[in-house]
C-alpha cells in the first residue's frame, strides 16, 4: 500500500467549510408578524471556486529500499548527531523516492540544517524538497530555501511548485483559507531572492486552491517590487490582495504609498492616506513623511506639505527628524533659505536635534544660491554642536568654492579630508574640475578627470560638457576631440548646445579637419547627427529661426 500524506476530506470542506442558510420555519415567521415587511439583505458576493487540494499517495518501498531506508535513519536519529561528513557512503544510493520516505519518517526533533542540506542533492528533486518544506518550521523552511532556490532553474521552479501544492493537503487540513505555511513561505523566499515571477507563480497556485499568504509576505513581495523600481508591480499587487480580502497593514500601506508617489500617483497616495483609518490601520510619521516628500517632487508648493505636516500633529503625532528634513530639502531646493532656518529654529524648540542631514541640507541650499559665508556659518555650528560631518558636506562646501573659483580654499578642505579619515568620490572630483574650468584650466581640468578614472569613477555628462566647453573656449580643439572621442566612448551624446559651440569652434579655427576624428570614434557617427558633419545645421537652424 502507499504512504497517504492527508485523510480523504469532502470536496465541500476544503472549498467553503460549514454551509449556513436562513430559517424558513413558522416559528421564525411568527416572530416577523409585526414589525413591518423589509427586503432581505443583499447576500455578500460569493467568493471564487477553489480547486480542492490533491490528494497525494507516494508509492511504497520494498525489499533493498526499505532496508537503506531504515539503516539511514537509524544513522540520523543517533545522538549526538552524526557528522555532514559521514553520509557519504548513504548519498550514491539515496533516490529521491527513498529521501521523500526516510522524510516522512523523521519525527521531531528534526536533524540539524547541515545534515538536511547535505541530504539534497543541488538542484534538489522536487518531491523531497516538497516533503521537506512541509515538516520544518517556517524559520528553518526559509533558511533551507534560501539555500537551494538560486540551483533551482526557472524551468525546474514550476515542477517544485506542483510537488508542494500536492503535499499541502497534509498542512492545509480543515482550514483552507488558512495560509499553508511552505507554499506562504516559498512565496516569501522567491519575493525575498527579487525573483518576482516565482513568486507571481506561487501566490497564484495558493489563489486557486482558496489559500491566502499572510500580510507579512505579501509585504515581502511589494517591498522587493520597490527595491527593483517596479511600483506600478506593487500597485497591481496591492489591488490584487484587496481582492483577495488580505487585511493590509500599516507597513503594506506605507509601501503602497511609496509606490504611488513613485508613479507620479500623489493624489491616490493621499486617498490611500485617508483610508487607512477606514481599514483600522493607525497612521504613523512614515506615512505622513512619504507623502510630504511627494509634494515637493510633484511641484505641489510647501504649502500642502505644511498643511499635511499640522494635520500630522493634530493626530498626535509628533514630527521627527525625517519629517524635519523633508521639508528643509523642499524649502532649500526652492531656494527659500530663511523659511529652512526658521525650520531648524522650530525644530531646536520641539526638541528634535539636527542631525548630519539637516546640515547638510542647510550648506547644500547655500551653496546652490550662491552664499557661500553662509554656508561656511552653518558648517562652523555644526562642529561646535558636535555632529559627525561626511562627504556629503565637504563636497558641498568644496562646490561652493569651485563655483567661485577659489581653488586654493578648496584644495585645503581636500588635505582636510585625510583628517577626516575621509577619502573623496566622485562629487568631490566634479567639483575640483569645475573649479579649474571656471579659471579656464583645461589641461589641469583634464588631469582631474583622468585621475577621477583612474581612482575608479565614472565621470558623468555634466563633468564632460565644463571639460569640452572649457577647452573651446581655450581653442585647443585638440583636447576638445580627445575628451569627445572618450565621452562618446562611454555611450553619452552630446546634447544640441554642445554640438554647436564645439563645431562652431572647429569651424571659426579652420580646423574641420578634426571632425573625420571625431566621425571615426566609437559611437561618433550613431550619436552625432550627419548635418554637423556636413554642416547643414546652420541651415536648418536659419529655417527655423525663420518660421
Amino acid at each position: 500500500m502507499g504512504r497517504e500524506l492527508a485523510p480523504n476530506q469532502p470536496k465541500s470542506a476544503v472549498l467553503h467549510g460549514p454551509s449556513h442558510s436562513f430559517s424558513s420555519s413558522p416559528a421564525a415567521g411568527s416572530r416577523l408578524v409585526s414589525s413591518p415587511a423589509r427586503p432581505p439583505p443583499m447576500p455578500p458576493p460569493s467568493p471564487p471556486r477553489a480547486l480542492p487540494l490533491p490528494h497525494f499517495t507516494l508509492p511504497p518501498l520494498a525489499g533493498e529500499d526499505h532496508l537503506f531506508v531504515a539503516a539511514l535513519r537509524s544513522h540520523l536519529s543517533s545522538s549526538p548527531p552524526p557528522a555532514a561528513a559521514s553520509l557519504s557512503r548513504f548519498l550514491p544510493g539515496l533516490t529521491p523516492l527513498r529521501l521523500a520516505h526516510l522524510l516522512l519518517l523523521l519525527r521531531a526533533p528534526l536533524p540539524p540544517h547541515g545534515l538536511l542540506a547535505a541530504l539534497l542533492p543541488s538542484p534538489p528533486p522536487p518531491l523531497p524538497l516538497a516533503i521537506l518544506l512541509h515538516s520544518l518550521p517556517p524559520r528553518r523552511s526559509a533558511e533551507l530555501l534560501a539555500a537551494v532556490l538560486p540551483s533551482v532553474s526557472p524551468h525546474a521552479f514550476p515542477g517544485l511548485l506542483h510537488h508542494v501544492v500536492l503535499t499541502a493537503r497534509l498542512a492545509a487540513g480543515l482550514r483552507p483559507a488558512a495560509a499553508v505555511p511552505a507554499l506562504d513561505v516559498l512565496f516569501s523566499a522567491c519575493a525575498r531572492g527579487k525573483k518576482l515571477s516565482r513568486a507571481t507563480l506561487a501566490f497564484r497556485a495558493m489563489r486557486a486552491h482558496g489559500l491566502l499568504p499572510t500580510v507579512e509576505s505579501c509585504n515581502v513581495f511589494v517591498s522587493a517590487a520597490l527595491r527593483l523600481r517596479r511600483p506600478e508591480i506593487a500597485v497591481a499587487f496591492f489591488r490584487e490582495m484587496r481582492r483577495c480580502r488580505i487585511s493590509p497593514n500599516v507597513y503594506t500601506a506605507n509601501m503602497v504609498m511609496r509606490a504611488f508617489c513613485a508613479l507620479g500617483r500623489v493624489a491616490d497616495a493621499a486617498q490611500l492616506l485617508d483610508e487607512m483609518s477606514e481599514w483600522g490601520i493607525r497612521r504613523t510619521a512614515a506615512s505622513f513623511n512619504t507623502l510630504i516628500a511627494a509634494y515637493f517632487r510633484d511641484k505641489s508648493g510647501v504649502e500642502p506639505a505644511l498643511r499635511l505636516k499640522e494635520r500630522m500633529e493634530s493626530e498626535g503625532l509628533a514630527a521627527n527628524e525625517m519629517t524635519y528634513n523633508t521639508i528643509l530639502h523642499g524649502l532649500c531646493k526652492e531656494g527659500r533659505m530663511r523659511q529652512a532656518n526658521r525650520v531648524v529654529s522650530e525644530m531646536r524648540v520641539k526638541g528634535v536635534t539636527p542631525n548630519t542631514v539637516t546640515y547638510n541640507t542647510l550648506i547644500h541650499g547655500h551653496v546652490t544660491c550662491g552664499d557661500n559665508e553662509a554656508a561656511s556659518r552653518v558648517h562652523e555650528e555644526m562642529v561646535k554642536a558636535g555632529v559627525g560631518v561626511d562627504m556629503v558636506t565637504y563636497n558641498a562646501l568644496i562646490l561652493g568654492l569651485c563655483n567661485e573659483g577659489k581653488i586654493k580654499k578648496a584644495g585645503r578642505l581636500v588635505q582636510e579630508l585625510c583628517t577626516a579619515k575621509l577619502e573623496p568620490n566622485a562629487s568631490t572630483f566634479s567639483a575640483l574640475i569645475v573649479g579649474q574650468c571656471k579659471k579656464q584650466n583645461s589641461e589641469r581640468a583634464l588631469d582631474l578627470l583622468n585621475a577621477m578614472k583612474k581612482s575608479g569613477f565614472h565621470p558623468n555628462y555634466d563633468t564632460y560638457k565644463i571639460v569640452i566647453s572649457t577647452f573651446c573656449q581655450n581653442k585647443d580643439f585638440e583636447g576638445a576631440v580627445d575628451v569627445m572621442k572618450d565621452m562618446l566612448g562611454r555611450c553619452m551624446p552630446p546634447d544640441k548646445a554642445l554640438l554647436h559651440e564645439f563645431f562652431e569652434g572647429l569651424s571659426e579655427a579652420k580646423k574641420l579637419h578634426l571632425v573625420e576624428d571625431i566621425r571615426s570614434a566609437a559611437n561618433g557617427a550613431r550619436f552625432i547627427p550627419p548635418v554637423y558633419y556636413t554642416g547643414d545645421y546652420r541651415t536648418e537652424d536659419e529655417e527655423k529661426r525663420a518660421c
